[in-house]
């Protein structure tokens, strides 16, 4: 079995066995489970709860959404409640979470019970006991809370944005969000009736008010009658004002928030959606027509069944010692390796094998200077060929997807070999002549000690900096491979023409996520690109010479008429992020929710529920935080199946396999 494969095993090995772990953690929480070691705990938290609501009532409904957000961004670990650092920006500085409310209630319960038992309770089993608590003070249902999660140490706004589902989400967005937590399309159902208590900011459905298809209309699925109310409190740009969620009912635990949905009054579009789809359709008239028959009930044991998503259990993780700081900063899964068997343990060994000796400034003893020498030349000639810096990143992106980030793609053909360069997905790759220039330069000084695919993965971050772009760390210690197969590069490199499917599934084998799919398709914001990488999309798309439906019909009139006049043209290129192709900012997300990106693979990003919400939320955020979270996607990338200690070599020219 190829290297390559090996990973790809493995890699699926390890998301089964996680999944295993997410079950198999579940079954470990228990009611009672603090009885010996702090048998006071949930009376504490309950008296504590209690002097809170019994001044404001209104926050039951927040404390009850703050358990909803925690559980769904890496299960109920209550890593919503940690506070952003200096090097991270923490879930509840995410934008969904801006407007989350009742932190100083889980700091008073945690305060209360870390006096009475130090280093017992954890801040995820309070804020869940919180909630239930908050909920049944107001008349709401009460449900039982097996306890014994651990806290998490990973807190990470993009996660937010990717995972909490949207005000806009449509019905089938919100069962693909709810069916990836393990909650059925009925949970879905039950659980939007917490909406029943509490309020919303206008901003989160003024759409639907002025602008609901950017013409300045209103959503057709809302009562005319309704929108007409709205308008008179939440005017265009109104993001103070707040609105009952159940008008009239918003402080009691009932079931008119159906009776709402069912006159089509529901708030959010999530809540219109839930008349979209049969089942869910079914359950908010039987509980509006039957005054919430079964809906207390339902939703005691969909509480219960969200309560247990993703937990960490045993010797998971350390109980923090206040809600807002982890007492560890360590991989949140490593210490669960012990469950896993032989399967994990060979996964890990090879991981190891494959990262360990990446170190940030590997070469400061062998090499002092090589890393100011790549930067000095980068800035010297660089500004000269701005267009360069998105080429040479491709670069970096084609070396990694094939056999790992080992230098294989600089590698030139011989007369018995093909090599990937010369493969369809790489003809118009550029910059291997300044790689080489680059590696002259550093072997003058260090003959025979830096490898090509350090120096590559050093000139496509640098070049990105100098042209404007983010900066994110290199670790070294690459080895260059000694295998190039053309055939590869076909086969692992993601094509413009790719769906969906074949972007989830290729990237996976990778041990990329689709965030990273998202951030990194986002250097696309830089560059430009061959007619014939997308013209099918403007002549010939099923065969019969059509067009693309997914593609702007404005946007494909404007590229026949100026820029790719006939099918055939091979040599006319055009700007992936037009107007904005030299600056590294959001853009190019807007187009692709313009329906203007240029590939099919970009136009895919919006055909998932996930990978779409993710681009509108980071499109709503600062640049910085995208910024951010790509230069950790390109650090991830620039590990892929790196080689390390003696494997390969240090090459002497970077297109030639050393004789």
């Amino acid at each position: 079995m190829s290297t390559q494969k090996l990973f790809s095993a493995l890699f699926l090995q390890l998301i089964l066995a996680i999944f295993v772990l997410d079950v198999a953690d579940a079954q470990y929480l228990k009611l009672g489970f603090y009885k010996n070691t702090c048998p006071a705990a949930e009376d504490i938290v309950r008296e504590t709860t209690a002097q809170y609501i019994s001044k404001a009532p209104t926050l039951a409904a927040p404390l009850l959404r703050m358990h909803f957000h925690d559980c769904f961004v890496r299960g109920c670990d209550g890593s919503v409640l940690l506070n952003s650092t200096k090097n991270n920006q923490a879930e509840k500085d995410a934008i969904p979470n801006l407007s989350l409310r009742g932190f100083q209630v889980i700091d008073a319960a945690k305060s209360a019970v870390e006096k009475k038992c130090p280093g017992v309770v954890s801040c995820a089993d309070i804020l869940a006991l919180v909630a239930r608590d908050a909920v049944s003070m107001i008349n709401g249902p009460y449900w039982q809370v097996p306890t014994g999660r651990r806290d998490g140490k990973v807190s990470v706004a993009l996660e937010a944005l990717t995972n909490l589902p949207p005000p806009f989400a449509n019905i089938t967005q919100l069962k693909a969000m709810f069916q990836s937590k393990g909650l059925s399309i009925k949970d879905l159902a039950v659980l939007s009736g917490g909406h029943t208590i509490g309020i919303s900011h206008c901003s989160s459905f003024t759409n639907r008010l002025y602008n609901f298809t950017g013409k300045g209309d209103t959503d057709p699925s809302m009562d005319p009658n309704y929108v007409v109310q709205l308008k008179k409190k939440c005017k265009p740009g109104d993001v103070s004002t707040v609105v009952e969620m159940d008008p009239g009912s918003f402080i009691s635990f009932d079931e008119d928030y159906y009776t709402v949905v069912a006159k089509r009054r529901g708030l959010f579009q999530s809540d219109a959606a839930l008349l979209d789809d049969v089942e869910t359709s079914k359950y908010v008239k039987l509980q509006s027509f039957s005054h919430g028959k079964s809906f207390g009930q339902d939703f005691v044991a969909s509480m219960v069944k969200m309560g247990r998503i993703g937990v960490l259990t045993g010797n998971a993780e350390p109980i923090n010692l206040a809600t807002t700081v982890t007492t560890d900063r360590r991989n949140a899964n490593m210490k669960r390796i012990g469950l896993l068997g032989i399967v994990i343990l060979g996964l890990a060994g090879f991981l190891a094998s494959v990262q360990a000796d990446l170190k940030l400034g590997f070469y400061g003893e062998s090499c002092p200077k090589a890393e100011q020498i790549v930067l000095d030349y980068v800035k010297k000639h660089i500004p000269n060929a701005p267009s360069l810096a998105a080429a040479l990143i491709r670069l970096h992106f084609h070396d990694c997807f094939v056999r790992g980030c080992d230098g294989s793609v600089l590698i030139n053909s011989t007369s018995s070999n093909q090599a990937e360069k010369d493969g369809a997905p790489n003809l118009t790759l550029r910059g291997f002549d300044f790689i080489e220039r680059v590696k002259s330069v550093v072997e003058a000084e260090c003959p025979g000690i830096v490898s090509c695919a350090d120096i590559l993965a050093l000139v496509a971050r640098d070049s990105i900096v100098v042209t404007g772009g983010p900066f994110w760390n290199v670790p070294t210690g690459r080895r260059d491979g000694l295998i190039s197969n053309s055939s590869e590069a076909v086969s692992d490199i993601p094509r413009p023409t790719f769906n969906f499917t074949s972007l989830q599934t290729l990237f996976a084998s990778k041990g990329l996520d689709l965030n990273d799919l998202v951030l990194l398709s986002g250097a696309h914001t830089i560059g430009v690109s061959h007619c014939s990488s997308f013209s099918n999309r403007l002549y010939n798309f099923t065969g019969v010479g059509d067009e693309d439906p997914a593609l702007d019909s404005e946007y494909a009139a404007n590229l026949k008429a100026r820029k790719c006049k006939v099918a055939t043209d091979n040599t006319t290129i055009v700007e992936m992020d037009p107007g904005s192709f030299r600056t590294f900012d959001l853009s190019y997300y807007t187009l692709l929710l313009k329906r203007r990106g240029l590939f099919e693979s970009d136009a895919a990003l919006t055909t998932n529920s996930g990978t779409k919400a993710f681009i509108t939320q980071i499109l709503q955020g600062p640049l910085s935080s995208f910024l951010a979270e790509f230069a950790k996607s390109m650090e991830k990338m620039g590990r892929i199946q790196v080689k390390t200690g003696t494997a390969g070599e240090v090459r002497k020219q970077c297109a030639v396999i050393n004789g």
